[in-house]
């Protein structure tokens, strides 16, 4: 309990807001100009998403409207948008959306990971992912479709374009392809218009843009996360036993289909975010993870369920490889061999407790590297 109080007082000025938490500060680290290929993005934006038209070559002039907010997190590593329905109708469920979108400096190629569930339909909490580049002014990314297939029954292939970007507007199209790229068909074109160059979140005691009323993923599983909505603060311990000051700042999002968490240990100048979401097609929670630092990707940990006690384990095989190759089939795979778990040990109102494992071979046994050690922070 002392190392507890001791730590408090090192971590006196918990971050206010959404803003700090998140890290949405670009660090000089991040400011490369590969870093920022998509900050003309930044801001609040009116998107009109226009369908194809019945009986015509072109799309709709006029669609439905989503209001989306974007940002850099983790201190410019990443960009984070939010997205929600502009026209909101407090009697009726609707959709929410998520994308996070980050420069894998290994592989050359932006890497984006998503999650737009509605009221009809959860999809894969945020597996969904693409892969691409920008070139001379257009960004492009490609991946396999996580529903629809070619004739042949293999994943038909995606590619989401930016283009036509000017100071405070832009075109998004979205399309697909059954043949490997010889004919697209072009099923969405989004012209997005800027209401604002920045966003201003809200303070930790709110929850971020797109929840409402949480009208959606009503069910008890989604829930069972949900204790560690909060800010909390204590301490990191790591093999050695030393400890640093560390904190857990999560809030609901996605109108209760999802849940941001953000780890920090300032002393080492780490930040991570997880966002956790059950996904009831594969019966399995999934915590998408992404850290600033520097060569270090996004990563997928899976859990049969979740709460106080339960064990997420790192899944490599659901992380997305090139343009093509399909990688939901492996989302119900065994992970008895995984090297690396998280573990909720303790979750409820007085107490976190959270330990980050891992074994050198899939017989070896499991050795601590952090376990987090946090109470409710005050104020």
């Amino acid at each position: 309990m002392l190392e507890l109080f001791a730590a408090a007082l090192l971590i006196q000025d918990l971050p206010a807001d959404w803003d700090e938490v998140l890290g949405t500060e670009i660090a000089e680290e991040w400011s490369a100009p590969v870093y920022r290929q998509y900050d003309f993005w930044i801001g609040e934006w009116d998107a009109n998403w226009r369908p194809r038209e019945e009986d015509g070559l072109d799309h709709v002039e006029e669609g439905r409207h989503t209001h989306q907010y974007v940002m850099p997190v983790l201190d410019g590593r990443a960009i984070m948008e939010l997205a929600m329905p502009r026209d909101l109708d407090p009697e009726t469920a609707q959709g929410r959306g998520f994308s996070i979108r980050y420069f894998n400096e290994e592989a050359g190629r932006w890497v984006m990971a998503q999650h737009w569930p509605g009221p009809q339909n959860d999809g894969f909490a945020f597996l969904d992912q693409l892969t691409g580049e920008e070139h001379f002014g257009r960004v492009q990314v490609y991946g396999a479709d996580l529903r629809r297939t070619t004739p042949d029954g293999d994943p038909q292939i995606r590619r989401y374009t930016f283009s036509d970007i000017r100071e405070d507007a832009f075109r998004w199209d979205g399309a697909n392809t059954v043949d490997r790229g010889n004919n697209w068909f072009t099923w969405m074109a989004v012209d997005f218009q800027e209401i604002n160059p920045d966003v201003d979140l809200p303070t930790v005691d709110q929850p971020l843009p797109g929840f409402h009323q949480g009208q959606l993923c009503t069910d008890e599983a989604h829930r069972a996360m949900d204790p560690l909505i909060g800010n909390w603060s204590g301490i990191a311990v790591n093999a050695d036993g030393e400890s640093q000051p560390a904190s857990i700042t999560a809030g609901r999002m996605l109108d209760g289909c999802g849940i941001v968490s953000v780890y920090q240990r300032p002393e080492a100048g780490y930040r991570s975010a997880v966002f956790y979401s059950w996904s009831p097609a594969l019966e399995r929670w999934y915590g998408l993870y992404l850290n600033n630092q520097r060569g270090e990707n996004h990563r997928y940990y899976v859990g049969e369920r979740g709460g106080e006690g339960a064990e997420f384990r790192l899944d490599t095989g659901v992380v997305i490889q090139d343009e093509e190759t399909p990688y939901i089939t492996n989302a119900g795979n065994d992970m008895s061999e995984s090297l690396q778990r998280l573990t909720w040990v303790e979750l409820n109102a007085e107490r976190v407790v959270f330990r980050v494992e891992t074994r050198s071979a899939p017989d070896a046994p499991w050795v601590l590297r952090w376990e987090y050690r946090l109470e409710p922070a005050a104020g």
